[in-house]
């Protein structure tokens, strides 16, 4: 048997396709949640402080990827206390109790690409750039320094990811959907960049770091497209049209308050870092991700 992880998060979107590709790798996967099912999962809750012990013994590589997801409500004053603290107090109380976990040999934790700042769209930023001044910029470093404490016991690894393309979970339903009715339109200015990855390569780039914990950060991005490009190209993938004019961006601001951010700002970020490792993303091309995406639907 090989290592043994424990995911926090993993009854998402992520956390199982993850687990899946884990097990099929040969390592022992245990999952923290708040209401477990099966035989591997472990009940916790990091608000109250409580784990069951059990799912601490023999642990080798601890992945975090707890966060409410950003996109799900409108940016109230509530709402941003509980998005910044549903991603540092996991990993604070992981910490409190980090001595317990003897064969402790890397922390990995989720990130979020849209820390720079919408600055300069007309270069492809990379880890050493500083964070935006932005609430998103500021979630993700808020994010990172909570992560940061496990530095004195093992190697620390931050996956600052993009967009994670997957065709029935996460954003890509929502981005899709309007496409696949007919309603072609690029939103906003249509120029602002949308950084994006295949859910394949994000797993397998967690898989790398398990196997190769070296510490650091990494931005875990497939390709960069103009929101254009992005919708346009995709809308010729499933041969709808693409003729309404754009969405303003005080509509969609009226819309969805604050957090029209997402969809209405971006930077083109660069994935040299983890390149130069050796990690090779295989879903670089977006027609041939589209391809990939509704294939596995169909079959």
């Amino acid at each position: 048997m090989g290592k043994t992880i424990l995911i926090a998060g993993g009854t998402g979107q992520i956390g199982r396709a993850l687990e899946q590709k884990l097990n099929d790798k040969g390592y022992k996967v245990r999952i923290l949640t708040r209401r477990p099912k099966n035989d591997n999962e472990f009940y916790w809750n990091p608000v109250k402080q409580e784990i069951d012990t059990e799912s601490i013994n023999n642990v080798n590589v601890i992945i975090n990827l707890c966060g409410v997801n950003i996109g799900d409500k409108r940016w109230t004053k509530t709402r941003k206390i509980e998005l910044e603290k549903s991603r540092t107090q996991p990993a604070d109380f992981l910490f409190s109790i980090v001595k317990k976990f003897s064969k402790l040999e890397a922390y990995i934790t989720a990130s979020g690409a849209n820390c720079y700042g919408h600055l300069n769209t007309m270069i492809a930023y990379n880890e050493n750039d500083p964070f935006g001044t932005d609430f998103l910029s500021e979630i993700v470093e808020k994010w990172e320094k909570s992560a940061d404490q496990f530095e004195s016991f093992c190697p620390v690894i931050k996956m600052r990811t993009s967009i994670v393309l997957e065709k029935n979970k996460g954003a890509f339903p929502r981005i899709a959907r309007p496409i696949e009715m007919g309603f072609g339109s690029p939103l906003g200015s249509g120029e602002q960049m949308i950084s994006w990855v295949h859910i394949d390569d994000l797993v397998n780039s967690y898989l790398f770091f398990v196997e190769n914990p070296i510490k650091g950060t990494y931005n875990i991005v497939g390709g960069n497209e103009t929101n254009k490009v992005f919708l346009q190209t995709l809308a010729t993938f499933l041969k709808k049209g693409f003729w309404l004019p754009r969405i303003p961006k005080f509509l969609l601001t009226l819309i969805l308050g604050q957090r029209a951010e997402l969809i209405l700002e971006g930077v083109k970020i660069s994935n040299q870092k983890i390149s130069e490792l050796g990690f090779e993303f295989k879903y670089t091309k977006l027609y041939k991700t589209f391809e990939d995406l509704y294939k596995k639907n169909e079959s």
